[in-house]
């Protein structure tokens, strides 16, 4: 039951932290890391109109942010 409730105030606190972050920071974490089908570096510069580095300079970026948010 603890761990249970720990899990779940893990997941709103990333819910949190991702809802902090900017759309296109969002929108490349979790298209990278959360949905099932996950994108390449490739397909979001494809989209974006960037090279991938620049999409793994985003995504470094928001990852940082994001464990800032979950240790405060």
């Amino acid at each position: 039951l603890e761990r249970a409730d720990s899990t779940d105030v893990e997941r709103e606190g990333l819910y949190a932290a991702l809802e902090s972050l900017d759309t296109r920071s969002r929108d490349i974490l979790q298209r990278r890391w959360l949905n099932e089908n996950k994108e390449t570096l490739h397909d979001l510069a494809a989209e974006y109109g960037v090279s991938a580095e620049r999409i793994r300079q985003i995504e470094a970026a928001a990852m940082k942010k994001l464990r800032g948010s979950m240790v405060a």
